[in-house]
């Protein structure tokens, strides 16, 4: 069945493809998903060690040898069924696309001009890289058909090195999103996961002001969402186990991001609504992740 003869049951729902770049490779997973835009938060980038935590259906690796290629072919599967325009892709969900390092950084720059050759309705790009910047040409370009979902998990660099130390500087990220801004690139901050800022209620609010003055939105995820299985998993986490082993208890717990998101509520309270994109309003909204 093709992308215009949909069910009436299939209308109610849309199509999610999960798409994790590698340096020789891209791999593919494929979700039903509301055709509202509240799923974004179920897509935020992970950390390192969270990647197998997202859940890829029907998940397949692409030709390794032509990343680029099979990307390609994607897109212009869906410009020719006429909904590239309609689509949304998330680039980055179980691994950072500028990642300097496994050629992630080469690819996902290359990947770049393929969307501004085939731009859809709006293209995600999920990243803790300072290096994003070095895209802005390109991001400029695409306008209105852009945003950039940036990682930001505490404001504290002696926590983010405890917790993260693989991540790069927060300072540095926070610079790169001010740039962003700056230059009128959308940017929405994902506090996925939250980690340590100070007193858990006492400075929710200087944690927020922070946030607010970089972000156009905001998404907050806590490590534990409070069921059985991902307490299982989060067990076998090196995050998890540093908390535990620090008595940082409230950082554990499925409310974590509460007094952050209180602190939001009084301060900023449009900052963690949906993403309204009206370009993109069509029954036949269709969702392609990167």
């Amino acid at each position: 069945m093709g992308l215009q003869e949909e069910t009436s049951a299939e209308k109610a729902q849309n199509i999610l493809y999960t798409v994790d770049a590698f340096e020789n490779g891209l791999a593919l997973g494929q979700h039903a998903i509301q055709s509202d835009l509240s799923f974004l938060k179920d897509f935020t980038l992970r950390l390192p060690g969270e990647q197998q935590i997202v859940r890829l259906r029907s998940r397949y690796m692409l030709d390794k040898s032509h990343p680029y290629s099979e990307l390609e072919k994607q897109l212009h599967r869906l410009s020719n069924q006429g909904v590239l325009r309609q689509t949304v892709i998330i680039l980055g969900v179980n691994n950072d696309p500028f990642h300097p390092f496994e050629g992630r950084f080469d690819a996902s720059m290359r990947f770049l001009s393929l969307f501004e050759k085939y731009t859809p309705g709006m293209l995600c790009i999920q990243t803790r890289s300072p290096l994003l910047v070095l895209a802005l040409p390109v991001l400029k370009r695409l306008g209105k058909h852009c945003v950039v979902n940036y990682g930001i998990e505490t404001p504290l660099e002696e926590v983010a090195r405890r917790y993260t130390p693989q991540l790069p500087r927060v300072e540095e990220r926070i610079k790169a999103v001010r740039s962003l801004a700056r230059f009128g690139i959308p940017v929405r901050v994902q506090v996925s996961p939250v980690l340590p800022y100070g007193d858990w209620k006492k400075d929710a609010e200087a944690f927020a002001e922070v946030l607010v003055e970089c972000a156009s939105g905001i998404d907050l995820r806590a490590l534990s969402d409070g069921t059985e299985q991902r307490e299982k998993q989060l067990r076998a986490t090196p995050i998890a186990q540093k908390l535990a082993g620090d008595r940082k208890f409230h950082w554990l717990r499925p409310d974590a991001v509460a007094p952050l998101r209180e602190a939001l509520e009084r301060i900023a309270p449009h900052t963690l609504a949906a993403p309204k994109w009206e370009h993109l309003r069509d029954p036949q909204l269709r969702i392609f992740a990167a």
